[in-house]
């Protein structure tokens, strides 16, 4: 078999839910909102949101594929040899301290990797300090809002079909959301009985390194499990590090340098993706479809 047709001997796939198997950032603005509103900080919320978007959008100097550090409030980006530059807010450079980082892992309490919308807001709640409480309120409010109208997200129809039909032994899904708002998306979506395996509080990218151990002791080879995903460090990092297979799935730019086995920006790319799974297609087709879009 071929480099080429990898596809062909995938026996897991482990999707992970927000931003992979539907794609909605609206809330990100609201996130934000909801964060600041009542707070000393309320004043700063138009300004966290432009940034927030200018972040999004690639815009900004700061992007996904970059750090957050939690304890001296520094945007970081990792340099090559785990060396990483500092920057304040305002864009100027800021000196480290000098230590190497561990990048394969991201140490608790000291680093935020930004991968998703969902990140930056993280990232703005460390900023500003706010209470523990206080995210969950904001992450629990527009997480309601986006299952019901005016912000209810569109259900993709096709790929909800064909994460049903798709033949490999484990279908998994792993996703750092909590458990109660993880299966009120599953069923919005009426999916949560297609999937073998389901994993809410996550905890990824530890979770999934956990996981993925446990499939290489079940008698799974690395090339044998295809994770799919929109934040690389949490959902494409473990997996490239013993082997496996990667797809990232994003509409947005991403300053991370590493290489992917597929790139997708749509879920109409997903929904093709895996159908070509289903029928063994090889790469190099796969690829010319994906050029003709």
């Amino acid at each position: 078999m071929t480099e080429d047709n990898w596809l062909g001997k995938i026996k897991v796939v482990i999707f992970d839910m927000d931003g992979t198997l539907y794609q909605e950032d609206t809330f990100m603005e609201r996130y934000i909102r909801y964060l600041l509103e009542g707070t000393e900080h309320e004043a700063d919320t138009e300004a966290a949101i432009s940034m927030g978007k200018a972040i999004r959008s690639g815009e900004h100097f700061f992007g996904f594929g970059h750090f957050y550090h939690l304890k001296d409030d520094l945007l970081v980006v990792r340099l090559e040899d785990g060396l990483a530059r500092g920057y304040a807010w305002d864009g100027s450079s800021v000196p480290m301290r000098k230590k190497v980082y561990k990048f394969d892992s991201i140490l608790d309490g000291e680093l935020l990797h930004i991968g998703d919308p969902w990140c930056i807001a993280a990232m703005f709640s460390h900023k500003y300090k706010l209470p523990a409480m206080k995210l969950d309120e904001a992450f629990n409010r527009v997480r309601r809002e986006m299952l019901a109208a005016p912000h209810r997200f569109e259900v993709h129809g096709g790929l909800m079909q064909a994460i049903g039909e798709l033949g490999v032994e484990k279908r998994v899904l792993m996703t750092n959301t909590h458990q109660a708002s993880g299966a009120e998306f599953l069923e919005f979506m009426r999916i949560g009985h297609v999937f073998d395996e389901i994993c809410c509080g996550a905890g990824k990218p530890a979770g999934l390194d956990a996981y993925l151990a446990s499939l290489l002791r079940q008698g799974y080879q690395a090339d044998e499990i295809l994770s799919v995903g929109d934040n690389p460090w949490n959902d494409l990092h473990p997996a490239k590090r013993i082997g496996g297979r990667t797809c990232f799935i994003s509409p947005y730019p991403s300053r991370d340098a590493e290489a992917w086995d597929l790139r997708l920006t749509t879920l109409d790319e997903l929904e093709w993706l895996l159908r070509a799974l289903n029928k063994r297609k090889t790469k190099e087709e796969m690829h010319v479809w994906h050029e003709s879009c």
